[in-house]
């Protein structure tokens, strides 16, 4: 008997990684040959033929950007050039031939929608005309923010909002996000349920401080105005090198050369620019406390999980999706309050060994939830197709 064939598309694929949802996609794609024949459609950077690769069981095809620049290449455009881009990128009749050309040629049982941009939410047109049943992961918000400008985003999201409707399931990583969308009027007739992502790591040996022992703190990802890390060291400088010995940064971003100003009086700031995810995870492993201070209302949160999973616990915003996944309310801040995240740090600091280790044990324990979501995924699948 054969197996269903399944095509997931997303903006992006390994080896082109721009945030969690590029390794979230891998992870399910890979998990899911097992029961499916899985196809990945996404983006590439070359301007014309289609390019195949195999990748782990999985079939990935990338197809050309047909719009006026290709997002993955990190480059900065001008407010313009992405209004542009984006009004492009929801009516584009080339691309869309071309996606309609390869959902003939593959002729997938289900097809499996995450973020479109670059691909275009009229994918789920076409999967209805073929009568193709679709279920749509929400990763993030640009369905209806995809850019600054709020007339620009009123456009694009009702014609998104319009489209929703062709999709027969819809799947948040976080019940925060699923309701943002839900209470916008997207997906009014579809299923919707929420399965959080699936996060594996291997796990390196834990450092465990002793009570008294000046704080080794971590922040693990990009370098953006929403992601918090100015209000991170404005707590820092007021904290006593006795409390905290280091800052170790992992990660790039628009915002590295502002904070290399900031951070420039403080030698206890140690930037290590783009790590691998390999060594991300040793560097987890080794630090005592993981901050997550963001401003933005994270969909989820997978340096949450991923810093469980080295037994390292977390201090993280009070915001978005993250509440739904900290092992602990009481390591929840409020970001626009400086002050409840630098008390948060010096009682994680005051914390003795014991109770340290009992914590460990708990949040490794804890992340094991989160290692797969498969099993979640197969039933919706299921509800659609025989």
């Amino acid at each position: 008997m054969r197996k269903k064939k399944l095509l997931i598309l997303n903006s992006f694929y390994s080896p082109t990684v721009i945030g969690g949802a590029e390794i979230s996609t891998q992870l399910l794609a890979e998990a899911l040959t097992k029961y499916y024949e899985v196809y990945v459609l996404a983006t590439g950077a070359q301007r014309r033929k289609i390019e195949v690769d195999h990748i782990n069981g999985v079939t990935v095809c990338r197809i050309p950007c047909l719009n006026i620049y290709w997002p993955g290449d990190k480059k900065d455009r001008n407010i313009l050039a992405k209004l542009i881009w984006h009004l492009f990128n929801v009516c584009n009749p080339i691309q869309k031939k071309v996606l309609e050309n390869i959902i003939k040629r593959i002729n997938p049982d289900i097809i499996h929608t995450q973020n479109l941009m670059g691909l275009g939410t009229y994918i789920w047109g076409i999967a209805n005309k073929y009568s193709i049943p679709v279920v749509h992961t929400l990763r993030d918000y640009a369905l209806f923010q995809p850019v600054s400008n709020k007339y620009i985003n009123k456009i694009i999201e009702k014609i998104n909002r319009k489209r929703s409707g062709q999709a027969r399931a819809v799947v948040g990583i976080s019940d925060y996000i699923l309701n943002q969308h839900l209470n916008r009027g997207f997906f009014k007739d579809s299923f919707s349920t929420s399965i959080h992502n699936v996060v594996k790591s291997e796990r390196y040996p834990k450092k465990i401080r002793s009570k008294g022992e000046p704080l080794i703190i971590g922040y693990f990802g990009q370098l953006e105005k929403n992601k918090g890390v100015e209000l991170l060291f404005k707590v820092i400088s007021e904290l006593d090198a006795s409390i905290v010995k280091e800052v170790i940064i992992c990660g790039t971003g628009k915002e590295e050369t502002n904070l290399k100003i900031q951070a420039k009086n403080d030698p206890r700031i140690i930037f290590k620019g783009k790590v691998s995810h390999q060594q991300v995870q040793k560097i987890m492993a080794q630090v005592d406390l993981t901050i997550v201070p963001s401003i933005w209302e994270e969909p989820f949160g997978r340096v949450i999980i991923e810093s469980y999973a080295q037994g390292t616990p977390v201090i993280a915003s009070n915001i978005g999706g993250i509440p739904e996944v900290i092992y602990k309310e009481s390591y929840l801040f409020n970001p626009s309050n400086s002050k409840e995240l630098k008390d948060k740090i010096i009682d994680f600091y005051h914390l003795d060994r014991k109770d340290l280790e009992r914590e460990i044990e708990g949040l490794v324990n804890y992340s094991q939830r989160f290692r797969d979501n498969v099993p979640h995924y197969i039933q919706v699948y299921n509800r659609f197709s025989s």
